[in-house]
C-alpha cells in the first residue's frame, strides 16, 4: 500500500467509526421512552452523520484496499 492509500484508509475507518457512533445514538434514544413529543434536538444532525459516516467510510475503505 502507498502512503496515499494508507491515508485513504485511515479517513474510512475514521468516516466508519464515526457513522457507527451515530448510529449507536439513534438506537439508544429510540429506546429512551419519552413522554413529551416534539423533542428531536439534532436527529438530523445524527442521521445525517450516520448516512455520510458509513457510507462515506465504506466507499474509500473499499478504494484504498488492493
Amino acid at each position: 500500500m502507498t502512503t496515499f492509500e494508507i491515508i485513504v484508509f485511515v479517513v474510512g475507518a475514521g468516516l466508519l467509526l464515526l457513522g457507527s457512533g451515530s448510529g449507536v445514538a439513534l438506537f439508544a434514544r429510540a429506546l429512551k421512552i419519552s413522554d413529551k413529543f416534539g423533542d428531536e434536538t439534532n436527529v438530523g444532525t445524527l442521521w445525517g452523520l450516520f448516512i455520510l459516516g458509513i457510507s462515506a467510510g465504506l466507499l474509500l475503505i473499499w478504494w484504498a484496499l488492493p
